[in-house]
């Protein structure tokens, strides 16, 4: 199966869930098409954030036989916190944990029903092509929406976008239904936690099949 998401940060980013042939069934989906957001559970295959198909192989094998990520780490450096502070593993979603599990919630586009299973089209996926998702829940807003719920250190650490431009030439070479996507996640700014600004350095995303190649200005 196929997908992570951030919704309200990049709700552009299309995605499809494919079933492995076992579970392809369409009456396993049957009422999913009436609600409008889904909790996707998956594995962090690629401990690395930011890095390149090549990583996953890599990290792979830093897991034991029981699943735990060999490369956790007890303490983070968030990107919201400038990748220079350090917070508790538990106190973040960082891929850096000891079970790999993420969490997402993503808009339901549509289901799409074949002779071979279900596919599920959603938006504001960020996850990589081919992640294994372990289950798929409906999101009940009267169980899972806390309106009092607070934000933590993170209502202390308010997030910047960055602007994006680029040439329309370059624009061209994006498929039209993923350009709107490929803008929202460089406006998230997906270096890695921790990576310093070089004016001279080329930063790479791995995106729709694209290498995409960029660079940081700073203000001024």
């Amino acid at each position: 199966m196929a997908f992570r998401a951030t919704v309200f940060l990049a709700p552009h980013l299309q995605g499809r869930i494919v079933f492995e042939p076992e579970f392809a069934s369409n009456a396993a989906v049957e009422g999913l098409d009436s609600f409008s957001h889904l909790w996707l559970l998956w594995r962090f295959e690629n401990g690395t954030p930011g890095g390149t198909a090549k990583d996953i192989a890599v990290d792979a094998k830093t897991q034991d036989r029981s699943g735990t990520n060999a490369k956790w780490s007890k303490t983070v450096r968030p990107p919201r916190l400038g990748g220079a502070e350090r917070v508790g593993v538990f106190a973040t979603r960082s891929p850096f944990r000891p079970n790999p599990i993420g969490l997402t919630c993503v808009t339901l586009d549509r289901v799409e029903l074949t002779d071979d299973g279900p596919i599920i089209h959603v938006l504001g996926a960020d996850l990589r092509d081919g992640t294994p998702i372990y289950d798929i829940k409906p999101y009940i807003p009267f169980a899972d929406c806390h309106p009092d719920a607070t934000d933590g250190w993170i209502e202390d650490a308010p997030w910047q976008e960055l602007d994006v431009d680029f040439p329309q030439a370059l624009q061209d070479m994006v498929p039209p239904a993923k350009l709107l996507g490929l803008v929202e996640a460089l406006r998230q700014d997906p270096r890695r936690a921790g990576s310093k600004h070089e004016p001279s350095r080329v930063y790479h995303l791995a995106y729709a099949g694209l290498d995409i190649s960029f660079t940081l200005m700073e203000p001024g």
